[in-house]
């Protein structure tokens, strides 16, 4: 039961780290008006440091309360992804810039 804790903690975290990366990142990857604004540094080195770091940190809670009962376990396991998704969202809005649409002198567009 407990190594089956330790195989989500890493699933949950390989599957926090996209969601996380791919939800911040799209607008510095999608840019603004004619790509400004695009910062392709979020695909090597957030990335790839998400998709590693967020499942070190739950297997790492994983194995600091393997010998504790099985619920303790899981709890731990989802708060560390829970606080490691909102770290890295945390992180990824202050990289990707704001990029706001204005309306132009002309107006809105029919």
């Amino acid at each position: 039961m407990k190594d089956g804790i330790g195989f989500l903690a890493v699933l949950g975290g390989f599957t926090t780290a996209l969601v996380v990366w791919g939800i911040g990142a799209t607008p510095a990857l999608t840019g603004g008006f004619e790509g400004e604004g695009r910062d392709f540094s979020l695909v090597w080195i957030e990335l790839p440091l998400m998709l590693l770091g967020i499942p070190a940190l739950a297997l790492g809670a994983w194995a600091l309360l393997r010998r504790r009962s099985s619920a303790l376990l899981a709890l731990a396991v989802v708060v560390t992804l829970v606080m490691a998704g909102w770290a890295s969202e945390a992180w990824l809005r202050t990289r990707v810039p704001d990029v706001r649409y204005e309306e132009g002198a002309a107006g809105r567009a029919a």
